[in-house]
């Protein structure tokens, strides 16, 4: 098929593939950069690397990019898909849509790395999204195409074949094609391509310029005209027109049906074809009919796309993006919690939202959920309303409006978007992904901030059951039997509930595992392998079984039950106005319904039954699991490292769980998956594309190994901020000449305590406005503030900032609040005529804690990033060790498993989990092309070459090493000049300019003076 060329500018190759920036030279010369030292890298087992294709360029002709401007929009043909962004992007912007939209024209995995500040959020959404539209386009040319060749073989052959289509299941594999949803409706001609075009080579052309005479064939509204700013995009197509299947009679007919039935019409002319060729019908015309027959299941659908982040608000700042930034409309939804959009007071005041809403919604009594269907239909929501994009917020307030569920309206509305965004547990976690009724067969998933995707995943393929919720379990089933009610059924699971709990209860576990509060016995075991355990649990393959069986007939029994209900009710027209004051709420209680199991109940039971699956002598997981029995104090300690120091001290200064009574202790049976492929191998079996996004995914190959997922591709995008406008520098030694080395073994060293004190206090003196400081641990942070009090250094950080500390635990509420208080308190000192002495605020924060993730501090909320120390997961905790020994006997190829996935050994595995959360925190300045900081790494160890590579691409490639501080001072002071004058020039902030970089040799803070305040 021939189309009509379309010349337009080129945009230069190597400016979209290499996305690194030509940037000047910056203020401080790199070359006069002390060498980075060598090291002699720890004992640990050789890796076999995974099977992981670094990003390499395709020929010049793939990597250029057209740029056709129409009224002043201009629209980037990248990959033969046209997007339309709504900004000039960057070349890393471009970098990044160039190789996501390769990746999705090609159905493989990829991987993307690109700074936080850097645009990625809105390159990756305009360039999905251009995609989803281009594919829908050529699959409507297609099926198109498709249709006329039919329409050929009418007009030369009898039809009569159609009878027997009339007659045809509608449930075979072709029911649930888009024009297999209506009746056939009339329509114009559809256009055509040239017979000698290919499946194949419809689905790799551009098609975009012709996409307006595609619209015969397509039941679609106009594009609505939207507007960026001063920008309309009305050019845009309507994302989301359906097939209608086409045809020009006015009244059904045999060619009517012919269409209507398409696959099966198609397979019987091929049938035909291969005793004599159809007449009217070229062989180019028949291998057309052929390839798309062979390609069916590919275009049987147009993909959806599954955008999980990490939290809800994250989801809220991808919503907006779409919705002020993008030009593309088409069906959105997000996902969302119980928690979250409930507005039944009466269940938002119970002690578990999820279960007291269960339980209501089983009994009908929730008149919210009876009337979420008005939701549905809301003139805000429909195309071109207030709501067309809309958060959890907007639909939490419309419902509260209509006193409509909005929890089950937005469960419905992701049914039939296009678009899902959710929290990526939503994906991730098998029973949570059922029961919101996401499906992944053949659809895209892409997932933001996938930095915690492979704890995440690992979590998701793990179960824990408390003796309590096992207990609770058996009484239920106990009053079903007593009852009657399907009584050898719930025996089944009485009988093994039961025996779980006097099991966990019982004495004689091997525990092994000694922890603060808690010890723990894990199987299998030299003594006792994990068959005989299951076998002694009553979790043997035959005993689950019959419990699979009980389960299926009483969640049978269940839904019948519901339904008699809701049938009873409809008959009844009985309606429950929603009243919302707490004395009327009161009128709708009625006595729990105890006729079957809870929703919790139920719960529990699938969720052990997809966990025992994994264990049946069959699964493929079966290896990746340990199974543990815990005994741990129900009263936790305030301070989570309180638990991981106690873990050092001696045993007989410790009050272990074996000293503390039973009714102080619970009981744990857990079931670990050590493989997060466990979970992620289904979900890349089933997704046609995954992306992996986020700052800090360095090291990239560790991902692949660890998921047992192939990534055809990865990319490492440079920051979109130039090297002048950032630092990065290490510092070995404090003041008193001892190297600044945060282990375990130091960090309790008051020489080490104070010269991290002294170099802060240095530092704070010099950078402006807000500061952040990152340390491994709230038992380290708790140390250094209570030592600094007593040598004055905390004083001396008082006199330029104030000072915050990140709490432990705590509300959402009360974060924010500290948040708050911190973004005012810098906010203030910004004006003319503030006091010079304090020059802003600082915040100690905990690697991995609140303020790591998730929060912008751009601009002046901080301007120097100080980490200290490396935060490895806790070294003797039970989940670790574990992880540690499975990594390490995973690290080599398995000659009896040749298909088992290599993994990185346990100790690489370590590092890793360390280096993430550093450069999690790293990324929390910086956050735009404009934005400028520093970033300090108070820790000898990154002066080792194969620390620094550990480290995001953009910091390390920058990465400066000095011996002290003060051979740092001149680089930093200078920095900080050259930014602030910057700033003043551009009119930004003229307030410092005289407060910056002040003589801090007023300050004592030697170590002579140190020791006077030890002894004082």
């Amino acid at each position: 098929m021939s189309l009509p060329p379309q010349p337009a500018p080129e945009v230069a190759p190597d400016a979209l593939i290499d996305t690194t920036l030509s940037e000047p030279k910056p203020d401080v010369k790199p070359e006069t950069t002390p060498e980075i030292k060598p090291d002699v890298k720890p004992d640990v087992k050789p890796d076999v690397k995974p099977d992981v294709k670094p990003e390499s360029a395709p020929p010049a002709a793939a990597q250029s990019i057209r740029v056709v401007e129409d009224f002043g929009h201009k629209t980037y043909f990248i990959s033969g898909v046209p997007v339309h962004f709504p900004f000039q992007p960057y070349p890393s912007q471009l970098g990044m849509m160039s190789h996501m939209l390769r990746a999705l024209n090609s159905a493989q995995n990829t991987m993307i790395e690109s700074p936080t500040g850097s645009g990625k959020s809105l390159a990756l959404l305009c360039a999905v999204l251009a995609w989803r539209q281009s594919f829908e386009a050529k699959h409507r040319l297609i099926l198109a195409n498709v249709q006329q060749t039919i329409r050929k073989y009418a007009e030369h052959n009898s039809m009569a074949f159609v009878g027997q289509l009339l007659t045809a299941s509608l449930d075979d594999d072709y029911a649930d094609f888009p024009f297999r949803r209506e009746a056939p409706k009339p329509a114009d001609t559809p256009m055509s391509a040239d017979s000698d075009t290919t499946l194949d080579e419809l689905m790799a052309e551009d098609l975009s310029h012709v996409m307006p005479d595609i619209e015969p064939a397509v039941k679609t509204d106009p594009a609505p005209n939207i507007t960026i700013g001063a920008t309309a995009f009305s050019h845009v197509p309507n994302p989301d027109a359906e097939v209608a299947p086409a045809t020009n009679l006015s009244s059904p007919s045999q060619l009517t049906m012919a269409l209507f039935y398409m696959p099966e019409t198609v397979q019987f002319i091929l049938d035909q074809a291969k005793t004599s060729p159809p007449q009217g019908l070229s062989a180019a015309e028949i291998d057309e009919l052929r390839d798309y027959s062979q390609n069916a299941a590919h275009v049987k659908t147009i993909p959806r796309i599954y955008f999980g982040t990490r939290t809800h608000k994250q989801v809220s700042q991808l919503v907006d993006e779409l919705r002020r930034k993008t030009p593309y409309r088409l069906r959105s939804a997000v996902l969302g919690s119980r928690t979250q959009t409930c507005i039944n007071r009466k269940v938002k005041k119970s002690g578990s939202v999820d279960e007291e809403c269960r339980k209501l919604v089983d009994d009908s009594l929730c008149a919210p959920h009876r009337a979420y269907r008005k939701l549905l239909a809301h003139q805000k929501l429909q195309r071109e309303g207030d709501l067309e994009i809309w958060d959890l917020e907007d639909i939490e307030s419309l419902g509260k409006e209509t006193h409509a569920c909005p929890y089950f309206a937005a469960r419905e509305l992701a049914s039939s978007a296009n678009l899902v965004f959710c929290p990526y547990n939503y994906i991730l976690d098998p029973g949570v992904r059922a029961s919101a009724g996401v499906e992944l067969e053949g659809n895209v998933v892409i997932l933001d901030e996938a930095h915690n995707v492979e704890n995440a995943a690992r979590d998701s393929g793990s179960l824990e059951l408390t003796d309590e919720q096992l207990n609770v379990v058996a009484i239920e089933c106990r009053m079903m039997v007593d009852r009657g009610t399907l009584a050898n059924e719930h025996q089944v699971v009485e009988t093994l509930t039961t025996t779980l709990f006097n099991w966990l209860r019982g004495s004689d576990h091997p525990y092994e595992y000694l922890e603060f509060d808690s010890q723990t016995a894990v199987w299998p075991r030299s003594e006792e392998s994990l068959d005989a355990l299951l076998e002694r649990i009553m979790l043997s393959p035959r005993f689950v079984s019959r419990l699979r069986s009980a389960y299926s007939v009483i969640e049978g029994y269940i839904k019948d039950v519901r339904s008699r209900k809701e049938r009873l009710r409809r008959e009844e027209d009985y309606q429950v106005v929603w009243k919302p004051n707490e004395e009327e709420e009161e009128e709708e209680e009625e006595e729990e319904d105890t006729r079957h199991l809870s929703a919790g109940s139920m719960r529990l039971l699938e969720q052990l039954l997809r966990v025992l699956g994994h264990l049946a002598p069959d699964s493929p997981f079966r290896q990746d699991y340990r199974v543990a029995c815990i005994r741990k104090s129900k009263f936790q300690p305030a301070q989570a490292d309180e638990a991981a120091d106690a873990k050092r001290r001696p045993r007989k200064r410790r009050k272990i769980a074996s000293d503390l009574p039973a009714s102080e202790c619970v009981n744990v049976l857990a079931f670990w998956a050590l493989n997060p492929g466990v979970v992620f191998s289904e979900i890349a079996a089933q997704a046609r594309t995954i992306v992996l996004t986020s700052g800090t995914l360095s090291p990239l190959d560790s991902y692949a190994s660890e998921l047992q997922v192939k990534f055809s591709s990865t990319l490492e995008a440079s920051h979109v901020i130039s090297s002048q406008r950032f630092r990065a520098l290490t510092v070995e030694c404090g003041s008193s000449g001892e190297l600044l080395e945060g282990k375990y073994k130091n960090v309790d060293l008051l020489t080490f305590q104070d010269d991290v004190g002294h170099a802060i206090a240095d530092i704070v003196a010099r950078s402006p406005d807000g500061m952040l400081v990152f340390v491994p641990s709230y038992s380290l942070l708790a140390k250094l503030m209570a030592r600094w009090q007593v040598t004055g250094c905390l004083s001396a950080i008082e006199v330029f900032k104030r000072v915050f500390v990140e709490p432990q635990g705590g509300s959402k509420d009360e974060f924010d609040r500290l948040l708050t208080t911190y973004r005012d308190s810098l906010a203030k000192n910004r004006p003319p005529g503030r006091q010079p002495a304090l020059r802003g605020a600082i915040m100690f924060a905990v690697y991995r804690g609140k303020v790591s993730e998730g929060i912008d501090f751009s601009d002046y909320f901080c301007r120097t990033v100080v980490n200290i120390g490396i935060p490895y997961p806790a070294f003797k905790d039970v989940k670790v060790v574990l992880k540690r020994q499975y990594n390490d006997d995973r690290s080599v190829p398995d000659r009896n498993n040749p298909g088992q996935g290599v993994l990185l050994n346990g100790s690489k595995w370590y590092d890793i989990q360390a280096f993430r959360a550093i450069n999690q925190a790293l990324g929390r300045c910086l956050r735009h092309k404009m934005d400028w900081g520093a970033i300090i790494m108070l820790e000898s160890r990154f002066a080792q070459r194969w620390n620094v590579e550990r480290l995001s691409k953009w910091v390390r490639q920058y990465m400066s090493v000095y011996r002290t501080f003060n051979e740092a001072k001149l680089d930093l002071d200078a920095f900080y000049r050259a930014r602030i004058q910057e700033d003043i020039d551009a009119g930004i902030d003229e307030s410092i300019v005289n407060e910056i970089l002040p003589a801090c040799d007023s300050l004592d803070l030697s170590p002579s003076a140190t020791a006077t305040a030890d002894n004082s």
